[in-house]
């Protein structure tokens, strides 16, 4: 993708069950947490780097009025608040394991 950062995806059919968010980054250093929120990036060339976690919003902030495909009734769809960014500096040494702890919330 040409463009860095989180991309908005929605049905534009009008089904409201259908969006995902994507987080696009110019490097191959990502990772998805598992079940308990622990990620490992591998093979880091040593250095400095700014570790992001991101998170999407969880907060119903309003509500869109659209029309469902399959019903053809006017619905009310949830509008969440923003997504949020936790960012942290990380030193990685030459055949080193760096440890970066997140703790992640609303305020």
């Amino acid at each position: 993708m040409p463009t860095t950062g989180v991309v908005n995806l929605q049905c534009n059919g009008g089904h409201l069950w259908m969006n995902a968010e994507m987080f696009v980054v110019p490097h191959p250093y990502f990772a998805v947490t598992d079940e308990s929120g622990k990620f490992e990036l591998t093979d880091v060339p040593p250095g400095e780097y700014e570790i992001v976690a991101w998170h999407e919003g969880w907060r119903v902030v309003g509500q869109q009025s659209t029309l469902d495909v399959l019903t053809q009734l006017r619905v009310q769809r949830p509008i969440f608040s923003e997504s949020r960014t936790w960012e942290k500096r990380v030193t990685v040494g030459e055949h080193q394991t760096a440890l970066v702890n997140f703790v992640l919330s609303g305020k």
